[in-house]
């Protein structure tokens, strides 16, 4: 056999190796666009490449599948949703979790420990929802009787109201991002003995829009949820010199999908503080769950 052929054989045989890929964002007046790159063209985009999603660890198949063993038990997804704009007078505060909640006394009881007044609504049906029911409460501060506004108070109802129900339905521990953690038993082994070295990846959205009057910008975050994500992002902005005017807070399950109504000395913000906030946001977030996940 000529040493043409016998090379050519070889070569058929090579197994064909598809770089890997990395996700890498882009800014714009609209906020990140995602796209993927090869390994030659996506260096520095290591930032992105901790908080996009990426490979599948056993970790997240695990949760994977946790999820869909839950919604074959019917395990309600719990649903808190901080509303400062609709209303002028008070906060709407929405609490969803199936119809296994009632008519949530302690939880009442709890946030006026908080020094708020109640307005509670009639419990609701959800629109196109029979099986799921909507307890709405107006709050307002006893001692100003104005709406709650400070970033630190809003991230206490919200924590004060998803604590009650991990203590009154212990349930809700699944589809809550810090209830699912705290009761994870640590995988270790022998080669491992401080747990397996998969980092989770943190899945975060941001999207930047100037309001149609200018007068102010809106900045929407979606990320995964931990408590004291709200005030750790206005803190955030506030080192950038960015003032947030107002908030509105969703949680859904373990997803926190929060916007944020901000100026940048009294004026909507220009495509650099768009660009900056965007980076600014990205990196913590991704930072904050490293040293999570890395702190012992």
């Amino acid at each position: 056999m000529s040493a043409t052929v016998l090379k050519q054989m070889l070569l058929s045989q090579r197994p064909v190796v598809t770089p890997p890929t990395f996700c890498q964002f882009t800014s714009s007046s609209h906020g990140l666009r995602q796209r993927t790159l090869p390994r030659q063209v996506a260096r520095g985009a290591r930032v992105a490449r901790i908080t996009c999603a990426a490979t599948a660890s056993p970790e997240a198949d695990a949760k994977t599948e946790r999820i869909r063993e839950n919604a074959r038990k019917g395990v309600p997804k719990p649903v808190v949703k901080i509303d400062n704009q609709h209303d002028p007078f008070a906060t709407v505060v929405d609490i969803e979790y199936g119809n296994e909640l009632g008519e949530l006394l302690d939880t009442v009881a709890a946030l006026r420990n908080l020094k708020l007044n109640i307005s509670r609504a009639k419990l609701r049906q959800k629109k196109g929802s029979p099986n799921i029911q909507r307890n709405r409460f107006y709050i307002t501060d006893q001692r100003t009787s104005d709406k709650v506004t400070k970033s630190a108070r809003l991230e206490e109802i919200r924590l004060t109201i998803l604590n009650n129900l991990l203590q009154y339905h212990p349930d809700s521990a699944e589809e809550i991002a810090w209830g699912e953690r705290a009761k994870k038993p640590a995988v270790r082994s022998p080669l491992e003995p401080l747990g397996p070295s998969h980092r989770a990846v943190v899945q975060t959205v941001i999207d930047i829009e100037e309001h149609e009057s200018g007068s102010h910008t809106s900045v929407y975050v979606e990320t995964t949820d931990r408590p004291g994500l709200l005030t750790d992002i206005v803190h955030w902005l506030k080192d950038t010199n960015v003032n947030v005017i107002s908030a509105e807070v969703d949680t859904e399950g373990r997803i926190a999908r929060d916007t944020f109504f901000v100026t940048y000395h009294g004026e909507a913000l220009n495509a650099n503080m768009e660009t900056l906030v965007t980076n600014v946001l990205q990196y913590n977030l991704s930072m904050a769950s490293v040293e999570a996940e890395e702190s012992y």
